[in-house]
């Protein structure tokens, strides 16, 4: 089917977010070794080159709790008070285009905004390379180990954009033009952060200053 004027398929992923498949257990390591996961007998053993089964099966539905808490958090957003935060953003970044068919941002760099209705949610990015990126975040999902930011932060833990699949985007926006220091950082300075699944803030340029931008949320 097309979606924005391109065409999305069904391949690992539905295209919509569903709690079957997420935190989909991988036993393969993304992060480097941490002691806490020593401490947890994460792995199978000193090589720390895999986690064991059982750990992995504990951890997921510390994930899938996260799921649920998550989903009650966005029940409880105001649906009025969301469109009113985008009507304000628009009203003072003009230059953002209501996106129809994303062919036309093909190798196009600049800033978008996809908009989640359905969950309340934007998500403000940059791209030198518009279409691609979005794409990506339709198809792309975090690795296991990462699914909570930061790791066992059940309730804190905000969801990633790569979370959702293609048809959970309702409203896309684009303000096309070259890239510069610290406009992702204003753009996202300038929107409520409940509203937002950005996980950490824009611009960041250290790993100090994304865990200290991390969007913490209170969902127990």
């Amino acid at each position: 089917m097309e979606h924005f004027g391109v065409r999305v398929y069904k391949k690992k992923y539905s295209l919509k977010l569903n709690r079957e498949e997420f935190a989909l257990i991988n036993t393969k390591p993304s992060l480097h070794v941490f002691d806490n996961l020593i401490k947890e007998n994460a792995y199978t053993d000193d090589s720390y080159k895999e986690y064991r089964k059982e750990w992995c099966e504990e951890y997921r539905k510390l994930c899938l709790k996260n799921f649920d808490l998550n989903m009650q958090f966005f029940e409880r957003l105001n649906r009025k008070e969301f469109n009113a935060a985008i009507e304000k953003f628009l009203s003072k970044f003009i230059y953002f285009n209501d996106v129809k068919d994303l062919f036309q941002y093909q190798g196009v760099s600049g800033y978008y905004m996809m908009v989640l209705d359905e969950y309340k949610q934007i998500y403000i990015g940059k791209s030198c390379d518009i279409k691609r990126r979005i794409q990506q975040h339709w198809t792309n999902t975090k690795a296991f180990d990462r699914i909570l930011l930061p790791m066992y932060a059940v309730d804190t833990s905000c969801f990633s954009i790569d979370f959702f699949r293609a048809l959970d985007t309702t409203r896309l926006y684009v303000w096309e033009r070259i890239l510069s220091d610290n406009i992702e950082r204003e753009l996202l300075e300038n929107f409520p952060r409940m509203f937002c699944t950005n996980r950490i803030g824009g611009d960041i340029t250290s790993m100090l200053e994304a865990l200290l931008t991390i969007n913490n949320r209170c969902l127990g």
